[in-house]
């Protein structure tokens, strides 16, 4: 599972809820996932975290705990339909409960909205991206970082192993 990680995802946490976008745009049109984005050139994964949260939330994460490194979540060449990504950078940041703004907001990339943990988590859930609710508890524990190595057949998830970086 060699190849280029170009994204970052950060799963915005404040108490039991996790802040979540419906994207409007490949890759996971229409499923809830966690902020983040492409990482511009001479961007660091954490640097673009905190601009992808600050532009798509408002929320500024050096002002606000900023964010802790997760691990990355990887998967064969093939399964991202938009490129030749093959894994993205996860991170968690958690904030104190005056600073999440509850409200459904609308921006350019999707819908964003703080979801029940419990339903981000539940594997029978499938309006979350799939992968998400079998590597977000462990990472949410954050012990340390972990490769989620995620197997794909027919873009269907099949299995996710997890080792530490």
């Amino acid at each position: 599972m060699e190849g280029e990680i170009p994204y970052t995802t950060c799963f915005v946490r404040c108490g039991e809820s996790v802040l979540m976008l419906l994207r409007n745009r490949p890759p996971n049109a229409g499923l809830w996932n966690g902020v983040g984005g492409k990482i511009s050139p001479g961007e660091t994964p954490l640097e673009c975290v905190r601009r992808e949260v600050l532009e798509e939330a408002g929320i500024d994460l050096r002002r606000s705990g900023d964010a802790r490194f997760g691990g990355v979540v990887r998967w064969a060449s093939g399964v991202d339909p938009t490129g030749p990504s093959t894994g993205m950078y996860v991170f968690v940041a958690d904030l104190q409960h005056g600073l999440a703004r509850k409200e459904v907001l609308r921006t350019p990339e999707g819908l964003l909205s703080w979801k029940p943990l419990d339903w981000v988590c539940d594997t029978e859930n499938e309006g979350v991206v799939s992968n998400i609710p079998c590597f977000l508890p462990e990472l949410l524990e954050g012990k340390e970082p972990i490769e989620y190595l995620c197997e794909y057949v027919a873009g269907k998830l099949v299995g996710l192993t997890a080792k530490p970086l």
